[in-house]
């Protein structure tokens, strides 16, 4: 698989580097001794990486009781694996060479998903909520290097998929090599993220998850691909990222709610749960 995805890389015309400061935030993390002073001098050698640090700290989805000010309390107060995902996240909207509707409807869909998936994680047990959140946040990572990677192309593609009345994934092959969770998944394992986030995206539509794997625990690992497959759809319902939202879909059928045996009620009450949340704090996270 590895030399499949070495494969993949090359055939990208212009591959997005991996964010500076995520690169010196992650490296840091490794080190159990860290100072925190030291990750927030690695996090303000990006100004645009710290505002949205803070300003998305200070939203109601980590519960703060203050508001915080300075990094150093953001960073004492969300801890180290919330201090993770969020660099990740403010680094991964800062990637675009633009940024137009188009790519502020991709981050719409990103960030969506992955609240959707800490809240799904935490409300039914399916998955380590951090994890989760990371996981969706990368879903949809293949879509957004094709659109930095071969902007006109990509246009290309979602005007087409509007026209036509298809979703983008049903019309990549016409515009692209590779589909976008082998280019997600590709770019993830170039940037070194451990191999379970690699195959959650890369799997999160088909959810072939090898549950035979020795390297991995595979009834885990489709427990959390599910999560990110249910976020999904419930994304596409309530038209988060999307052009419009998909009202009549049927979350319910969706493979990752029959993965986790979910009931009507407890798909009701995700749905209501993730639009409520999202809704509340929209504004912290995009824009």
């Amino acid at each position: 698989m590895s030399t499949d995805f070495q494969t993949v890389v090359r055939t990208i015309r212009d591959l997005p580097p991996m964010p500076a400061v995520a690169i010196k935030v992650l490296e840091l993390l490794g080190d159990p001794n860290v100072k925190y002073e030291k990750l927030g001098e690695a996090i303000s050698a990006d100004p645009a990486v710290s505002a949205r640090l803070l300003k998305i700290s200070n939203s109601a989805f980590y519960s703060m009781k203050r508001q915080i000010k300075t990094l150093d309390h953001a960073i004492a107060i969300v801890g180290e694996r919330t201090l993770r995902s969020l660099v990740l996240a403010a680094s991964l909207e800062g990637m675009n060479k633009s940024y137009g509707l188009l790519e502020k409807m991709l981050w719409e869909d990103s960030i969506g998903c992955a609240i959707g998936c800490r809240i799904l994680a935490r409300r039914l047990k399916t998955a380590d909520a951090e994890e989760a959140f990371l996981a969706g946040l990368f879903r949809h990572l293949g879509k957004i290097v094709m659109n930095y990677s071969d902007p006109e192309a990509y246009r290309s593609l979602a005007e087409a998929a509007y026209a036509e009345g298809l979703s983008t994934s049903e019309l990549e092959d016409r515009f692209f090599p590779y589909a976008h969770p082998v280019v997600g998944a590709a770019v993830l394992d170039k940037w070194n993220f451990n191999r379970s986030l690699v195959m959650a995206v890369l799997h999160h539509e088909d959810l072939k998850i090898d549950l035979d794997d020795e390297e991995l625990d595979g009834e885990a690992l489709l427990r959390l691909t599910a999560t990110v497959n249910l976020a999904g759809h419930i994304g596409l319902k309530l038209g988060i990222g999307q052009r419009e939202a998909a009202e009549d879909l049927d979350i319910l059928s969706c493979s990752g709610a029959k993965i986790l045996e979910l009931d009507e009620d407890e798909v009701e009450n995700a749905i209501s749960e993730v639009q409520e949340v999202f809704t509340q704090n929209r504004d912290f996270f995009i824009g």
